[in-house]
């Protein structure tokens, strides 16, 4: 295919001795995996989610997978987060199975691919607005969960919980409630003390929380513009799954999966999402939502070394002191690393592809070759790598810095961001 060149040899990369030939830091960028032909789709953009799957990659994968003559019907995501993948599956006629372990991930992945229509939005929202400003509460705040006491003053309190009752009276439990319950989920840091751009949750003693109903309409008219836009094929079969990856038993079941993996020193999913899990019932304390997530470091305090790690994974272990839980949950996810490229394989067709987006990080002044070390776990669960290639992960006028907040910086004492990240593709033998 024109634009794509083998980092591999003509035949796949499949043992660790082969792998030691790749240069990884040298591997020059891809234009095609940067290349986008059309604008990203509003429906993308209809939730806020960190660090979010870019739509381009998805796309270019069914490009690539076309070129390659692979048949493609059915798609998986074992990360499917906010549903990148699924959109872009749905808009393609293709059938889709995606899984995540985060709740308010579930929501609105299920919310983005599904074909709604803009008509029937637009009457139910109506009514919902109709009712909200109808309707009177006698106010709980005092009595309410103390996190939402922390991150919501008094008169958006009792706004946000009057505007939930209007959803939940005025839609059956069906697909157009979720719709609502995602919109009254996106509106929640607009309207509360969460520091405006920053990813950790932090709060802002100076903001002005937005007025509810406002930006629920706001967000409505935007949501019913994205419906419009979308161009779904209404019989691709859509499946979100909640549940943890390394627990589904699926099997021989997609053609291709696309994916990105969480990264070793990634945020604490269940604190970003701390506001979405407490409105919408997920969860009475949202640390719950920690157990089992892939690249958290709760309860890794207790744990022994594992024993299928890879020889780069050890390596990186090996930077850190053991009886520090850190280095624990380092090992755990490196650990984990292993057991999901299993499920992919698992997961895929005979002579499917797999499509891992993930970059390098670094922690305590290491590299940490995140890339690397799922290469080794791929060779492992036995797939032969096609290619790997490098694209870019940001504008380069963008600083490569975050501070304390997970802001951008151009402090270059901050934290630093690589601003690359690997595409390596896979073979199922």
């Amino acid at each position: 295919m024109e634009g794509i060149s083998l980092i591999a040899p003509t035949k796949p990369i499949s043992t660790l001795r082969g792998l030691k030939k790749i240069d990884f830091l040298n591997i020059c960028e891809e234009p095609f995996w940067n290349t986008a032909t059309t604008q990203e789709i509003r429906m993308h953009k209809i939730h806020a989610y960190p660090a979010k799957f870019p739509s381009l990659i998805a796309k270019k994968a069914f490009e690539y997978a076309e070129a390659k003559r692979l048949t493609l019907k059915t798609v998986a995501d074992i990360f499917c987060g906010c549903g990148t993948v699924a959109v872009e599956a749905k808009r393609k006629g293709l059938d889709f199975w995606g899984c995540d372990i985060n709740p308010v991930a579930v929501l609105i992945s299920e919310v983005k691919s599904y074909p709604y229509s803009a008509n029937t939005v637009k009457s139910k929202s109506e009514i919902i607005v109709k009712a909200f400003k109808a309707g009177s509460i006698e106010s709980e705040y005092n009595t309410t969960n103390k996190r939402i006491q922390y991150w919501f003053i008094e008169d958006q309190y009792n706004d946000l919980t009057k505007l939930k009752a209007a959803i939940l009276a005025n839609t059956e439990a069906d697909e157009y409630r979720k719709l609502f319950i995602c919109v009254f989920s996106s509106i929640l840091k607009g309207t509360s003390k969460w520091l405006t751009k920053s990813i950790k949750p932090q709060v802002d003693p100076e903001k002005k929380p937005q007025n509810a109903i406002e930006l629920f309409k706001k967000q409505i008219d935007f949501v019913i513009k994205s419906i419009e836009e979308a161009d779904y094929y209404n019989d691709a079969r859509i499946t979100i799954e909640h549940n943890d990856i390394l627990q589904v038993t699926r099997t021989n079941y997609a053609d291709m999966i696309v994916t990105s993996p969480p990264y070793v020193t990634s945020y604490e999913y269940a604190d970003l999402h701390q506001l979405s899990a407490l409105w919408l019932g997920y969860a009475e304390d949202y640390t719950e939502l920690r157990v089992n997530s892939i690249g958290s470091s709760y309860g890794a305090g207790t744990e022994n070394m594992p024993d299928d790690l890879t020889p780069t994974a050890k390596k990186i272990v090996g930077y850190f002191k053991w009886n520090k839980v850190q280095t624990r949950s380092i090992a755990r996810y490196y650990s984990n690393m292993q057991k999901f490229s299993d499920k992919a394989f698992e997961i895929l067709k005979n002579r499917g592809l797999v499509v891992f987006v993930i970059g390098d990080t670094e922690i305590g002044g290491h590299h940490i070759e995140n890339a690397k070390c799922l290469s080794e776990c791929m060779i492992n669960s036995g797939f032969g790598i096609k290619e790997i290639h490098k694209r870019s992960l940001q504008n380069k006028l963008l600083p490569s810095h975050r501070d304390a907040s997970g802001r951008f910086s151009s402090d270059t004492s901050h934290r630093s961001i690589y601003s690359q990240e690997y595409i390596i593709i896979g073979r199922k033998a």
